[in-house]
């Protein structure tokens, strides 16, 4: 039977962290099924969906996170997974990239999901970057949405604009094509 887990770390960048937690993976024969690593400044963070195929020993596992964890001054768990939960997402609808450019200021991420949300959307890829470089700072966030079916695309990209002019930011929204998904 398949046991899946989510496992998150997360700290200060060190080479060899990637290297070190997969050899770890391996030695305890966990697969990973999806992952998104990141550099944020100078952090590192991971988010792994593993999958074992019997019963791992996951108090020795726990232990070698733990001694992982300290050696590389992170923070690092990992829980398991109820398989019902486990199916891929489906929207049933459309899929969107949106794209916001502009001056950084508290709020926008949060402007932008609330407005999402109103839509019936839901927030399925998320990331943003800010620069110091220039004055004021420089902010980008880029989402990828599932959008219910009976929403008209014109009256997404009309409300986000509005939003975007509120919050003195850029709005560009294009759907991606069924053939990429």
């Amino acid at each position: 039977m398949k046991i899946r887990y989510m496992l998150l770390a997360g700290g200060i960048d060190k080479k060899g962290i990637v290297r070190e937690l997969t050899g770890i993976l391996k030695k305890y024969d966990f697969n990973i099924e999806d992952s998104s690593m990141a550099m944020l400044r100078r952090t590192f963070s991971v988010i792994m969906l593993l999958s074992h195929d019997g019963r791992p020993d996951e108090e020795g596992f726990r232990k070698q996170l733990a001694v992982f964890s300290k050696k590389f001054r992170m923070t690092a768990g990992i829980s398991r997974i109820a398989e019902a939960e486990m199916r891929e997402y489906s929207a049933g609808g459309r899929t969107y990239d949106i794209s916001i450019s502009g001056a950084d200021k508290p709020g926008i991420v949060n402007a932008v999901a609330e407005e999402l949300f109103r839509a019936g959307a839901n927030i399925i890829g998320l990331e943003t970057k800010s620069s110091e470089r220039v004055t004021p700072h420089a902010y980008y966030m880029f989402l990828e949405a599932a959008v219910p079916a009976p929403l008209k695309p014109e009256r997404l990209k009309k409300n986000l604009e509005k939003l975007g002019k509120k919050n003195g930011v850029h709005v560009s929204i294009s759907e991606v094509a069924k053939e990429i998904l």
